[in-house]
């Protein structure tokens, strides 16, 4: 029976039995709520785990995103990293309204006949145009002047042989025996002049033609058979003949009121080693070593130890430890960082920032040209504090949008805070205006050393690649100044090497 049906009331044993039923039936829903809460506390701490590691792999795929997504157009990395999908080109510079090709009053380079030729030659109609007749000059009178027409070639190469005969005398005063001493160059019995040395030294480092090839150039054009053992001893010919002038370059650059100094890896002996580059707008001058990146190869370079003018560079550290000299950022590199940040962080990208702040460059960059242009040595105050107002006010925007997190800083965080720092830096090349913008004066410079890594892939010795960094200097240096990079290696050898008189 039912406890309370019937209209009877339950008894007692009826109601223990009740309440022990009730009571484990609570016990048992104690238990599941215990595991509920247990399962509970146990999925709360794993989608708390599972939401960091979401995040880490979200901040992770970010980077990965924008690590894969730069190139030379939004970070440092060079053009020759871009591979098949190298973007197109941008510039800074506004339409200047003018048509490709030569400007209206500039200098041209057609071929123009000379006032006196080398050879003339006569040529003759053979018969008379008009009845057949043969013509004889003798004997037909002329028709007016000649049409002049003059071809301009390159005679036919072949190696001229100059024998120097070294006379001895013998002394009527004393009887003593004087032999007369050789000309510059001639060092042995038959050896190859300055000119031959010049050229496989030319070809060589001008041109990164590799030494074998130097010598198949030889032989195929001017039939001279050298060994690429040749080759390579007049190289090293060719560098210590321009060892003097690339001291003085060195001691012109470090005497100079503004400099530009870069750095980059290039292969030596299957090792990466770096570059050191330091340039004017009429000088340039290399340096590689063992020591790397660091203090140390600049402090061996001898350049910035003894610098008092404006170093500009990139943001290394390593320049920081030189404090003779006032340093200068390079502004292009900024301009690269800012795009990828725009391109690759959302915050940024929502914020605008980044944008904003290559937009302010630029602009910065076009008023310096046009104050420049009306005679001024920097930006007018008014000018300047108003372009210093806002950069102070994008870092701050950028500082907000990016806020400080434990460890590591984001990118954007980095550069806000490079850009805080460092602002006299950057701006320098608006206060003033012997400061370019970037350093592209010895990024190109670095450049086309570029170009021999990828030609041959690196050096095979830290003394070949000295040998070429001396050759290349010297030979950037003489066309800087407007010289024919032959004409002054050849003298160069003949102990002649043209040297800076200021700095520049």
């Amino acid at each position: 029976m039912v406890p309370g049906q019937g209209g009877e009331s339950p008894s007692y044993d009826e109601l223990a039995v009740l309440v022990v039923g009730l009571t484990a039936r609570l016990d048992e829903l104690s238990v599941r709520v215990g595991v509920l809460e247990a399962d509970n506390a146990r999925l709360v701490v794993e989608n708390a785990e599972l939401r960091r590691e979401n995040a880490v792999l979200r901040a992770e795929n970010t980077e990965l995103r924008r690590k894969l997504g730069l190139n030379s157009t939004n970070s440092s990395k060079p053009p020759s990293s871009d591979g098949l999908g190298k973007p197109p080109p941008a510039s800074m510079r506004g339409r200047s309204g003018r048509k490709p090709g030569k400007q209206p009053g500039g200098t041209g380079t057609a071929l123009s006949q000379v006032p006196v030729p080398d050879e003339q030659v006569d040529h003759y109609p053979p018969a008379c145009g008009a009845c057949g007749d043969g013509l004889d000059p003798a004997m037909a009178g002329p028709a007016g002047d000649p049409v002049v027409r003059q071809l301009f070639d390159v005679p036919d190469i072949r190696v001229r042989v100059t024998e120097h005969l070294l006379h001895q005398l013998v002394c009527a005063g004393c009887g003593a025996r004087t032999r007369a001493a050789a000309p510059a160059g001639v060092t042995g019995p038959a050896v190859y002049g300055p000119t031959v040395t010049m050229l496989a030294a030319y070809l060589a480092a001008q041109h990164h033609i590799p030494v074998a090839r130097v010598a198949e150039i030889l032989a195929d054009v001017a039939g001279i058979e050298v060994s690429t053992g040749w080759v390579t001893t007049a190289c090293a010919r060719m560098a210590a003949a321009a060892g003097p002038a690339n001291e003085a370059i060195k001691d012109a650059i470090a005497a100079a009121g503004v400099a530009y100094f870069d750095e980059t890896v290039t292969r030596v002996a299957g090792r990466n080693h770096w570059l050191h580059a330091a340039a004017t707008g009429r000088l340039t001058a290399y340096h590689i070593d063992e020591h790397g990146r660091a203090v140390a190869a600049m402090t061996a370079f001898g350049i910035l130890p003894r610098f008092t003018g404006i170093a500009v560079h990139d943001a290394y550290s390593g320049y920081d430890s030189f404090t003779t000299c006032t340093h200068a950022l390079c502004n292009a590199h900024i301009l690269r960082e800012a795009t990828g940040i725009s391109e690759f962080d959302p915050h940024a990208a929502a914020d605008g920032w980044a944008d904003d702040l290559v937009t302010l460059l630029g602009n910065a960059h076009r008023w310096a040209a046009h104050w420049r242009d009306r005679g001024h040595t920097g930006l007018p105050g008014f000018k300047y504090d108003d372009l210093s107002e806002r950069y102070d006010r994008l870092v701050e925007r950028a500082l907000a949008v990016h806020p400080a997190q434990p460890g590591r800083q984001t990118p954007a965080r980095n550069l806000a805070l490079r850009l805080q720092a460092r602002k006299s830096e950057f701006l320098r090349f608006a206060a003033d205006f012997t400061v370019a913008f970037s350093n592209n004066t010895a990024e190109q410079a670095v450049r086309m050393v570029k170009s021999k890594t990828r030609v041959s892939g690196g050096f095979r010795t830290l003394t070949g690649a000295q040998t070429f960094l001396a050759i290349r200097g010297y030979i950037s240096t003489i066309r800087k100044n407007g010289l024919r990079a032959a004409t002054e290696l050849r003298n160069a050898l003949l102990g002649r090497p043209w040297m800076p008189t200021t700095a520049a």
